[in-house]
């Protein structure tokens, strides 16, 4: 059974913005928020055993 997310769309909007314009503050984790968010707002599955094998980016913190 697949279903839709119930995403806004400013979301939507903040989403798309993450993706198409990745900015040195956005971390790895909401990069991939962003990307499962719009993968699932076009209907396409995520694999979790997928997503759990992914090279973890390390995070990048200002000091």
């Amino acid at each position: 059974m697949h279903t839709r997310s119930s995403c806004t769309s400013r979301q939507l909007a903040e989403a798309l913005s993450v993706i198409s314009n990745p900015q040195p503050h956005h971390r790895p984790g909401l990069r991939l928020l962003a990307w499962a968010m719009l993968k699932s707002e076009r209907g396409q599955t995520l694999r979790q055993r997928r997503l759990a094998s992914a090279p973890a980016a390390p995070d990048r913190q200002a000091a």
